[in-house]
């Protein structure tokens, strides 16, 4: 254990800076503070800093209150001035409300090879001219030396970006030339004392913003002794203006002659008889609907506090603070005439939130001091730190909700009472406005709906005695009633067909088509088939959603597209998946002026193809939504005209005519990070593709529908480009038969796959290999017999494999597949259609692989190969896990297609404020911790989790091992932070529906 001595090393008297830089290092540490949630108007997540050490006896730092945060955090302090380094937990001894600074306490016994020195402070030595060194972790390398000369002691608090600013106080500054990272760094003079603490600077030049320490010594006194530091304020922030305008503003010249400059006004602050004051303080702004606000005008020069002449912010904050829950009495010259004033001053510790609420990944608590202060608002209403999923709907972060359902929203405790009462699901009215923006500090009203199943809604409060976030759970969201749903057994396949559901009654009659009168064309005969789909996650849950395209609502990422009724009596709608890309969001549904919720029942796992299963359609009392478009699979030409019908994001309905320029095998762009991207479809492409529209249906005047329409989207050069296409009918076919059923239990389609993706091989180019390489004349003569949607010859080959897939190991790239079972192959159709008849005609469990045998050509060679095709279900996460801060899954065929991927679970988001970002998780995959192999989600909630013994000393730290999908490792630390990270899971049952639950 290192040991405080007690002569510390001191600068040498000659002044030499090598000499005082040796005595400081040892005091000077690197902090890496991490914000684990939204507050005020700091975002979550890890950053760094700089404190210093102020007594070594009791373990104080000091640093900037910006650098530690004022909401809940985790920090620790590195000695960077010892070869050691020592790292050791830092928690805050004291954090002032309004200036820029605070104290952290660390354990001086922890510290076993670092020596205990401290830094002195000199209030008095921050004077113009002084020579200074700043000594901190600037840029964020640990230790770095930089220097400067005093120019100013009096400068007004600079203004920085958001809503924290110092006020009612003076900043030094100087051309040191400081960047992110020194904020809390100690200013040193020639005798090693800190005069200043370095705070800010001015991007694009030299000039660096010093906070003086007088208030710092006071309240460092109080904090040594266990007692409260006394915060006042009269709710009104001053600013310091010149002598001269001071005179302009009426201010008597005799009153600053001979009774300010000659008085004894400049003791013990910030100027001296030697270095008289150049100004007075003004009012500058006072918070509306306080008793400043309407007593004191902004202009008003203040002449004297408590009866004390008063240019010096030292003196002002002096008189506040032990004026605390009493009255000041304050004189001031208004026009050129003396006004005299008496306000009370309030506790500024009771105006900064000391307690938020957590509900849907959203942060809320009251309006701070600060934000009031700078945007000029009341200090009532509750203050979105973070929108979240629920209120992200409708409102903005960094917006003031002040009514929910038409009851005022005044306190946390009215908040906490109005959301208590919202039925899960359900929508609810909210008021609110947006102080820093201008265009909406007006009233702005709107619908948000509850979720229960984005996180677990609590309440944090802050024990001020000892520094700690207490949690207590609400609940929220009465529990809707659940739907009425006969869940189905697996089925099989038996003599060739596919069992049907069936009713008691025997098949359901068809049901006629309503007729629509004079109205005319396919928008007309789809208008109660064709609805509107919106889509919304938020961006922590974005797990399968391609960058491009998407329109951000607040907090939450949207999308929008139509949606065709398949079965309007079990609520089954056809979209695809640019509308709907994942299972994990809020799906909602709307036809005409009715909305329902809807769940995400099946995504197809090669196209663009989802099932939704809509709401309130099932049990005794269910209601059909809309009517069954028709489908008819038929062959589309090139040349053809066709009737597109689509809504654009307003839920307006598109109609134009359309024509098909080609039907070809799509070469459909990827994605980096990998995502689903379409493959191994002859797709339709339109000469004149619709603008407005994101997807819709291709089909005749009749409203019988030949093609969905839809898009992909691809960033080149920082550009979202989009690419339009049609998936024919019989891409869809076999997904259409098996929704198509009599009534009865829903069962889930399967989709039999080769998981692999082709690429058309010209026939023409193969005939220009060698004889070697070339595919036998019997093949080639075999293969041009048959001609594909495109009118040209060509064969398939492989052009990519899925890992751990059913061809993975049995066919290469480049190989082509020429025939199943025999019969020869030459498009995806038939390699589709073949692979459907094989799975459907032998009687068996419907899931199960069914075995069939390809005919390859590889290098001129034929080759016979028998693979097992596996039934494929909805693809997607149905299961999600949150560990430490990362989002896990199993790892999705998406990224399987890449190639060979490490044996582990899949990394989707690192959340922001967790400890997976503070120690910095690398890696796409999770493959092992604690030296314990990690392939699924199961094993990895297997592990024993917490403190686990190393040599002779007990770790609270995990080491986790991860890859990338390049294979590269990494192995990094971690340290659990169960009080605010804890293990939640969340699954989808089979009804669609999203659970979430906390398993620490």
């Amino acid at each position: 254990m290192a040991v405080a001595s007690s002569n510390p090393q001191s600068p040498s008297s000659d002044g030499s800076w090598q000499a005082v830089i040796d005595a400081a290092v040892p005091a000077i540490v690197a902090l890496q503070v991490t914000a684990v949630r939204g507050f005020q108007d700091d975002t979550p997540g890890a950053h760094g800093g700089t404190g210093f050490v102020v007594d070594a006896k009791l373990g104080l730092l000091l640093t900037n209150r910006h650098v530690c945060t004022c909401g809940p955090e985790r920090a620790s302090a590195s000695f960077v001035g010892c070869p050691a380094t020592e790292e050791l937990r830092v928690t805050i001894a004291y954090l002032d409300p309004v200036h820029d600074f605070a104290f952290l306490r660390f354990n001086p016994k922890d510290l076993q090879h670092t020596p205990l020195v401290e830094i002195e402070l000199d209030p008095s030595g921050c004077r113009v001219g002084e020579e200074i060194r700043v000594v901190g972790n600037d840029s964020l390398e640990k230790l770095q030396i930089l220097s400067g000369t005093i120019a100013r002691v009096d400068r007004n608090a600079p203004e920085l970006d958001g809503d924290f600013n110092d006020e009612n106080t003076f900043y030094a500054l100087a051309a040191s030339g400081t960047r992110g990272g020194s904020s809390g760094s100690p200013v040193l003079n020639r005798q090693g004392r800190a005069v200043a603490l370095n705070a800010a600077a001015n991007c694009g030049s030299m000039q660096a913003f010093y906070l003086p320490l007088h208030r710092v010594v006071r309240a460092l006194e109080a904090v040594r002794a266990g007692e409260k530091v006394p915060r006042g304020t009269i709710c009104t922030a001053f600013t310091y203006i010149s002598f001269p305008e001071c005179l302009r503003l009426g201010v008597d010249k005799t009153f600053v002659q001979k009774t300010l400059l000659q008085g004894d006004s400049t003791q013990m602050g910030t100027f001296s008889k030697a270095h008289p004051p150049g100004g007075l303080l003004q009012v500058r702004r006072c918070i509306p609907g306080t008793l400043a606000a309407e007593s004191l005008q902004p202009g008003d020069v203040l002449l004297e506090v408590a009866g004390q002449l008063c240019a010096d912010f030292v003196l002002f904050d002096h008189a506040l603070d032990s004026s605390v829950g009493g009255k000041v009495k304050l004189a001031l010259c208004r026009g050129g005439q003396k006004v005299e004033v008496e306000l009370p001053v309030q506790d500024l510790h009771c105006l900064i939130p000391h307690a938020f609420i957590e509900l849907g990944l959203g942060v809320f608590h009251e309006v701070p001091y600060q934000t009031a202060q700078k945007n000029h608002v009341p200090l009532h209403g509750i203050y979105v730190a973070t929108a979240g999923f629920v209120f992200g709907q409708a409102v903005k972060s960094d917006s003031v909700i002040v009514e929910i359902n038409g009851n005022p929203c005044l306190d946390l405790r009215s908040f906490e009472d109005a959301i208590q009462q919202i039925p899960d699901k359900e929508y609810f009215h909210v008021a609110w406005n947006v102080p820093s923006n201008a265009k909406e500090r007006r009233r702005c009203e709107g619908t948000a709906k509850m979720q229960r199943h984005w996180g677990t809604a609590r309440a944090w409060d802050l024990d001020g005695q000892r520094r700690q976030w207490m949690p207590r759970q609400l609940r929220v969201g009465i529990e809707a009633p659940p739907e009425t749903i006969v869940e189905a057994e697996p089925e099989t396949v038996a003599n060739g067909q596919l069992k049907r559901r069936c009713s008691s009654s025997g098949s359901r009659p068809v049901k006629k088509r309503a007729s629509r009168g004079k109205k005319q064309g396919a928008a007309a005969a789809l208008e109660s088939s064709l609805c509107l789909v919106t889509f919304r996650t938020v961006q922590h849950f974005e797990l399968d959603l391609a960058s491009g395209g998407e329109s951000t609502e607040n907090d939450i990422l949207c999308r929008r597209g139509a949606g065709v009724i398949v079965d309007a009596e079990a609520g089954l709608v056809l979209t695809d998946r640019y509308a709907v890309p994942q299972l994990l969001g809020d799906v909602e549904v709307t036809l005409g002026d009715e909305t329902r919720s809807a769940s995400v029942w099946f995504v197809h796992p090669v196209h663009s193809l989802v099932v939704l299963r809509v709401a309130g359609c099932h049990g005794s009392d269910g209601k059909p939504f809309g009517e069954a478009a028709l489908f008819k699979d038929r062959t589309i030409e090139v040349g053809e005209e066709l009737d597109f019908v689509g809504i654009d994001e307003q839920g307006r309905r598109l109609s134009q005519q359309v024509h098909v320029q080609a039907v070809r095998l799509g070469r459909f762009p990827s994605h980096w990070p990998p995502k689903w991207h379409e493959r191994n479809l002859e797709a339709v492409v339109l000469a004149d593709a619709p603008e407005l529209a994101n997807n819709g249906v291709l089909c005749s005047g009749n409203g019988q529908i030949h093609a969905l329409y839809t898009i992909t989207t691809v960033v080149q050069d920082q550009q979202v480009h989009r690419l339009g296409y049609g998936l024919p009918v019989h891409a869809m076919a076999s997904l259409l038969r098996q929704l198509k059923v009599s009534q009865g239990p829903l069962t889930a389609p399967v989709v039999p796959s080769l998981e692999v993706q082709f690429q058309a091989a010209q026939l023409l180019n193969l005939r220009r290999l060698p004889a070697k390489l070339r595919p036998s004349e019997k093949w080639m003569a075999q293969l041009a017999a048959t001609r594909g949607a495109s009118r040209v010859s060509s064969a398939l080959a492989f052009e990519a494999i899925t890992s751990r897939g059913p061809c993975d190991g049995v066919a290469l790239e480049g190989d082509l597949l020429v025939a199943i079972d025999g019969q020869v192959v030459t498009t995806v159709k038939e390699v589709e259609a073949r692979l459907e008849a094989v799975a459907f005609a032998s009687k068996r469990p419907l899931l199960e692989p069914v075995q069939v045998q390809l005919t390859l050509l590889r290098r001129g060679q034929e080759l016979q190969v028998e693979v097992s095709v596996p039934m494929l279900g909805s693809d997607g996460a149905r299961r999600v896990l949150g560990w430490h801060g990362l989002v896990l899954q199993e790892t999705p065929r998406a990224v399987r297609e890449i190639g060979p991927v490490p044996l582990g679970v899949h990394i989707s988001q690192t959340m922001l404020g967790s400890p997976a970002e503070a120690f910095g998780i690398e890696g796409e995959f999770i493959v092992a911790v604690n030296g314990t192999p990690t392939p699924n989600l199961d094993s990895l909630l297997e592990l024993r989790h917490g403190v686990e013994t190393m040599g002779h000393c007990k770790q609270r730290h995990l080491r986790i091992e991860s890859a990338d999908t390049s294979g590269r490792h990494y192995l990094k630390t971690l340290e659990p932070d169960p009080l605010f990270w804890p293990t939640f899971e969340m699954r989808q049952d089979s009804k669609g529906a999203w659970s979430f639950h906390e398993l620490e």
